[in-house]
């Protein structure tokens, strides 16, 4: 339901997908054009939200993929990846990670936290959050270039980044949206069969690619991850925001990958391999 308490427009499939490439990147949409009295349903779009993330993140794979073809140093390669899917999703979940930092871990009340959060400048919480993430992603795309061939590596990158972003949907069933937000007002629980479409899209092929055991430890991680952070952000300044969000994606994507990884160093299981053997 939306801000104004009305029932959200009815959008096509397609709408959805477009919508959804217009919050969450700086792709273009002219495939389809939204209706001048309808604009974009975000909540309608929350299934879509995991295509997204194939995209870029297939195509940060493969940069990555070819860069490593290419015996470019694995940190080159790495660097490479980031600042493609940087460069599609126009750091909006990078700005939403530095913000969180700055308000929770500087303000001391509501009112401070969320003035904190909607300030264009960045504090020192904000840039250690950057700079830590950055290093993490790094090391864990290194590692992923050591345990994965070409196709894999693109595959459980996209996945990553498809899983990631699967994770607002479920933040925003399970917690409400904070009144001192502005872009995540736009949104809302989206429903049961949103929810569970947008599980399908990326946990689906985990489960054919990479097993079963694989996929489930690492949604379980992830999604105790995310309530987590709803959790926290609900304490904090009431609810959910738009920079919330965009950290829960940051970290989430770095957990999904690092749980296939700890995967693939200790199988959990036989049962259920994937395609790639993990």
């Amino acid at each position: 339901m939306s801000k104004a308490g009305k029932t959200p427009v009815r959008q096509s499939l397609i709408g959805d997908c477009a919508a959804a490439f217009v919050l969450l990147s700086r792709l273009p949409t002219g495939w389809y054009r939204f209706p001048t009295d309808n604009p974009p349903n975000f909540t309608s779009a929350l299934w879509a939200f995991p295509v997204v993330g194939l995209v870029i993140g297939g195509a940060a794979g493969l940069v990555l993929s070819g860069a490593v073809a290419l015996s470019l140093p694995p940190l080159a390669a790495a660097a490479l990846a980031i600042f493609a899917s940087l460069l599609l999703s126009g750091a909006m979940h990078e700005d939403g990670l530095a913000d969180m930092a700055d308000g929770f871990g500087g303000g001391h009340d509501t009112d401070s936290k969320i003035r904190i959060m909607h300030d264009s400048r960045i504090g020192s919480y904000g840039v250690m959050a950057l700079v830590l993430a950055s290093l993490a992603r790094t090391g864990l795309l290194i590692a992923a270039t050591a345990h994965f061939g070409a196709a894999a590596l693109v595959l459980i990158i996209a996945l990553a980044h498809a899983g990631s972003r699967f994770l607002p949907s479920l933040q925003l069933a399970v917690t409400p949206v904070s009144p001192h937000a502005k872009l995540a007002s736009l949104t809302g629980h989206g429903g049961i069969l949103r929810l569970l479409a947008g599980l399908a899209i990326w946990g689906v092929p985990m489960g054919f690619l990479f097993g079963w055991a694989t996929t489930c430890f690492s949604a379980l991680l992830c999604f105790v991850l995310a309530i987590g952070i709803a959790k926290l952000a609900q304490r904090q300044v009431g609810g959910l925001t738009g920079d919330v969000m965009g950290a829960t994606i940051i970290l989430g994507e770095m957990l999904f990958l690092a749980a296939v990884l700890i995967s693939v160093q200790l199988p959990l299981t036989d049962f259920g391999q994937g395609l790639f053997g993990v």
